[in-house]
């Protein structure tokens, strides 16, 4: 079989190709041009030897070759214009010659001074210093010449298994009050004081700070001041007295003289919750109630799980009641009276304290919450000296003793200095022994961080409290204190809060302690 081989280009001249751009050289010393009708293309085109498709290409290799040439000639020059066309001619485009450099002048050192246009995706970290820059002398600060430092002791954060509640049991009572300073006399008065309290639990489970009311129907003296502005809610008087009881290891789900009472009062916080579209509220009128109530239930939770198990119904209360108090935080990060408002540094500690209550029992509260609360906090202080006030500067001594405490569970150390001065001055000036909200406060300062003023703090304050408690009659077990606190919330919240304090040796493990062989 044959076959008819067409002649593609030879029975026509070929296309003329697509027109190259056209360069005009300055300085060029002569004009280049495609040869004529005479030249070798044009003989080499006519030769029928020569299939077009091989004509096309050495004309195309010729030409670039041209080009080449005509570039090469143009860099001879000091200046050069080119002139690109694509469809459309542009404007010219002068490029300036680089001058010749003696690249035998650069250094490592001259190379770090040459800019470096590179640009890095991710900043470098603030805390990575250059290995190019000296390290800043190293500064020492002088001890405060207060107490002499044990040698070979330590002090080192704890971080309890069961959020520092796990010693509220008969053997921690014991072994923990021997340690850290309770006495036969002081444990005493806690057991009156529970009697005290469970004597005045109404019917309905619940606490008042209304000692007119059943069950005591007026026979104590100093109950709420009446007239007062002051919200005094019940749900804040039912968590007061559950704490004192759960602070001395009584539950709901372990047998004891207790075990009714606290089920009991955790039964009214249930009923008593009104659900809101942010969570639980146990306001009634005061978020002090609703902070209060729930440290109590968070409390109970912690104290009432078991491994992985918890009381799940527990769980949804502290869950939603968390929620609750987080929405209900101002912007600033403070809580007021009502959610939302801005407020004080006494009403934000029940919250800031009731918030990390739930997360010890493994409900943490929004991201955000806790750190706002903190910047609150240094809003009320002067340069951030440890001195805190009620809104805002100066300094007072009630509302100092509760930053305090609330700046030792937001993360702030004991051992900075401006702390350690602020903690040093609350355990030389002492408790108040009438203002059991300072002193209340005060005691958790100096116990958490554990501070070499402890000792004479708490002797002081603990026997106090052992000789000024009721020891006979309808009152026996409370006390009362004429001052600003005591009066609003009356005998009952006096007695929950001197309880507490009592409890303190066991009711939370310290933050901070002193090891003094540290184990290898």
């Amino acid at each position: 079989m044959t076959g008819t081989i067409l002649p593609i280009a030879a029975a026509s001249p070929p296309t003329s190709p697509v027109p190259l751009p056209q360069v005009q050289a300055v300085d060029s010393h002569q004009d280049v041009r495609p040869a004529g009708p005479s030249s070798f293309g044009a003989r080499l085109r006519d030769d029928p030897r020569v299939p077009a498709f091989l004509v096309s290409a050495i004309l195309h290799t010729l030409i670039l070759l041209a080009l080449a040439l005509i570039s090469l000639h143009s860099r001879s020059g000091s200046q050069e214009s080119m002139l690109a066309r694509q469809g459309e001619a542009t404007a010219e485009v002068t490029l300036q010659a680089i001058e010749p450099r003696d690249e035998s002048a650069v250094t490592g050192a001259s190379l770090l001074e040459q800019p470096v246009p590179v640009q890095i995706a991710v900043a470098e970290p603030a805390n990575v210093r250059s290995p190019l820059r000296a390290a800043p002398e190293r500064v020492e600060l002088e001890p405060l010449d207060v107490k002499p430092v044990v040698p070979g002791s330590i002090s080192v954060v704890r971080l309890p298994g069961r959020g520092g509640l796990e010693r509220r049991t008969p053997e921690g009572r014991k072994e923990f009050g021997k340690r850290y300073g309770a006495t036969e006399e002081s444990e005493r008065a806690v057991d009156d004081a529970l009697a005290y309290l469970a004597a005045h639990q109404r019917d309905n489970g619940s606490w008042s700070f209304d000692l007119s009311l059943d069950p005591c129907n007026g026979r104590c003296r100093n109950s709420k001041k009446s007239g007062s502005d002051s919200p005094t809610p019940s749900t804040g008087a039912t968590g007061l007295a559950l704490m004192a009881f759960l602070g001395a290891g009584h539950t709901h789900h372990q047998k004891g003289p207790y075990q009714e009472t606290v089920r009991r009062g955790l039964y009214y916080l249930r009923s008593v919750a009104i659900e809101t579209g942010s969570g639980y509220d146990w306001q009634q009128g005061s978020m002090y109630g609703h902070g209060i109530a729930l440290m109590a239930l968070a409390e109970a939770l912690t104290m009432s799980s078991v491994d992985d198990r918890y009381d799940s119904d527990l769980m949804a209360q502290v869950q939603l009641g968390s929620s609750f108090t987080c929405v209900a935080q101002h912007d600033g990060g403070s809580w007021g009276y009502v959610p939302g408002s801005p407020g004080d540094t006494t009403l934000t500690a029940w919250q800031v304290m009731s918030l990390i209550a739930a997360k010890k029992s493994g409900v943490p509260p929004h991201t955000d919450t806790l750190p706002l609360a903190k910047e609150f906090l240094w809003t009320t202080s002067t340069d951030r000296d440890f001195s805190f006030g009620y809104k805002g500067p100066p300094g007072e001594p009630t509302t100092t003793a509760i930053g305090l405490t609330l700046m030792l569970y937001l993360g702030e150390s004991p051992h900075k200095t401006p702390f350690y001065v602020a903690l040093t001055k609350l355990a030389h000036d002492g408790p108040t022994l009438n203002n059991i909200y300072h002193d209340y406060y005060g005691t958790l300062a100096l116990h958490h961080s554990r501070h070499w003023g402890w000792d004479e703090w708490n002797a002081k304050l603990r026997d106090h409290l052992v000789a000024t408690q009721e020891k006979s009659g309808h009152e026996k077990g409370s006390w009362h204190f004429e001052e600003k606190w005591g009066n609003i919330g009356g005998r009952l919240y006096t007695t929950a809060m001197c309880a507490m304090t009592l409890e303190v040796y066991y009711r939370f493990m310290p933050l901070y302690e002193s090891i003094d062989d540290f184990p290898l």
